[in-house]
């Protein structure tokens, strides 16, 4: 029994697109995670129990610096800014699945800057973010 020459035409036509994509490195048949969490995208925050915030606000975006501002008076940060690391949106994005997970929100911000501290010229001491509950932090 000879194949109907509509079945011989798909057939035909799959193997010249696999065909095609083994010369030219185009996957057809791979599948790659993608996101971009275009809803609500990745943004960093001081740890928890930071003596500091930044500057622009309570967070700031992926891939940016923040300006260390020390909450008490008079208060210096050894360090002027951190960095947000930046997002690919793309999977693997490393950085930011932990905190983000999949869909077009990232479920959570990411904790950065456990090595900041702010001396007070006031009190004398140094008061700092603390190194618990960060994910990775980074300065």
């Amino acid at each position: 029994m000879q194949m109907p020459s509509y079945i011989r035409f798909v057939l035909a036509g799959t193997m010249l697109l696999h065909g095609v994509s083994l010369f030219t490195g185009i996957s057809s048949m791979g599948v790659q995670a993608m996101w971009a969490w275009g809803t609500s995208p990745p943004k960093c925050e001081p740890v928890a129990g930071a003596a500091w915030s930044f500057q622009q606000g309570a967070t700031i975006a992926a891939g940016s610096s923040g300006t260390v501002k020390c909450t008490a008076a008079g208060g210096t940060a050894n360090v002027a800014t951190v960095q947000c690391p930046t997002s690919t949106g793309t999977a693997p994005d490393s950085d930011w699945w932990g905190p983000c997970g999949p869909g077009a929100s990232c479920a959570q911000t990411k904790k950065i800057g456990n090595t900041v501290t702010c001396t007070s010229s006031t009190a004398g001491g140094t008061t700092g973010g603390t190194t618990s509950g960060t994910t990775g932090g980074t300065t």
